[in-house]
Order: structure tokens, then sequence, then C-alpha cells
């Protein structure tokens, strides 16, 4: 083995990668499940308070545009103290479909915002990888050095 191999840091022996503690894995974990339960929380708060409060009187069930198999379901489940008229009527209002655009409203500004997210996401992701791919090759084989090994050199690890 030659001194020029020693020196680059391949022949000191096996790559042993740097161990997290269990202090950041459990920081990690409880951050992660942290944002996890921000994030469900804030859409479910935000579809709860955009949802528009209906002050129409409650429909009965023979007035609804469903079918008598639904019919048969609904009132089941208002027997069974499950639901009530008033719930059973927005449900129905908000499963019917709407004519054209009003049936899935979409934002462009919100569609932009979500691709210009993920587009920093992957740059990102894309950056810190280059990074930890050039952290692990130098700890591997050692400092990039100038000059380019002969092909003799070029074999021996």
């Amino acid at each position: 083995m030659s001194m020029e191999t020693t020196a680059t840091g391949s022949g000191i022996g096996p790559y042993v990668p740097p161990k997290q503690s269990r202090r950041g894995q459990i920081f990690d974990s409880v951050f992660i499940l942290a944002l996890l339960f921000a994030v469900l929380f804030g859409v479910t708060y935000y579809s709860n308070s955009a949802a528009a409060p209906t002050s129409a009187a409650a429909k009965p069930l023979s007035q609804l545009p469903i079918t008598p198999t639904e019919r048969q379901q609904y009132q089941k489940a208002i027997d069974q103290d499950l639901v009530d008229l008033q719930g059973v009527n927005d449900q129905v209002a908000a499963s019917t479909s709407k004519p054209g655009s009003e049936q899935y409203p979409i934002s462009l500004m919100a569609v932009l915002l979500t691709f210009g997210v993920i587009g920093a996401y992957l740059l990102f992701v894309y950056v810190m990888s280059f990074r930890e791919y050039r952290e692990v090759i130098r700890e591997k084989f050692g400092p990039p050095s100038g000059s380019t090994p002969s092909s003799s050199e070029r074999g021996t690890a």
C-alpha cells in the first residue's frame, strides 16, 4: 500500500457514520409529532371556521333530494340519536352538486403558493443532500486533492 493512499484516508479503516444521540432522536420524534398535530389541527379548525352556518329551517326527510335507501338510513341515524334533522340537512346540502365552478372552487394564489412551497422544499433537499454527500465522501476518502491519481494508483484501495 502506498503512502498516498493512506494519506487520503481510504486506508484508515471501515467508514463509521456519525450517530445521533438518544436525546436528539427523541427531540426529532416529538418535533415531527408536534408539526403533524399542528397541521391537522389547523386544517380542522380552518375548515370548521370556514363553513358557513345554515340558518334555514330544517326540511323534513321526505322533502330532501335523497334516495329512499338514504332516507331510511338517515331516519335510523335520527332514531338512534346519532344525528339530528338539521345535521342531515347540512350533510345533504354539502353533498349536493353545485353548477359550474362552484362545485370545486380553486384559488390560483393557493395553487401557486403550494407549488412555491414544494419547489422550495425540493431545492432545500437537493442542496442539503449534495452537502451531506460531499461530507461522506470527505470522511471516507479525505479532502479533495488537486492532482488525479495515475492509472497504477487507481486500482489500489
